[in-house]
């Protein structure tokens, strides 16, 4: 598997832990909401690497590409 394809993948793992974690809240799902969770998860869960993964996916959300 090619880096790109398993940054790829990361970054739409990190994308779906964060609507799974609006839902399990009961959160309201939006784009705003999906950003700032990922972000949050990012802070909790960052160790560099994994940091970079999703900094690229709140950046791919909030650009809504």
């Amino acid at each position: 598997m090619k880096f790109n394809d398993e940054l790829t993948g990361l970054i739409g793992l990190a994308i779906g832990a964060a609507v799974i974690g609006l839902v399990a809240e009961r959160k309201p799902i939006n784009r705003d909401s999906i950003v700032q969770e990922i972000e949050r998860q990012g802070r909790s869960r960052g160790d560099g690497v994994e940091e970079d993964v999703f900094l690229k996916a709140a950046e791919l959300v909030s650009k809504g590409m």
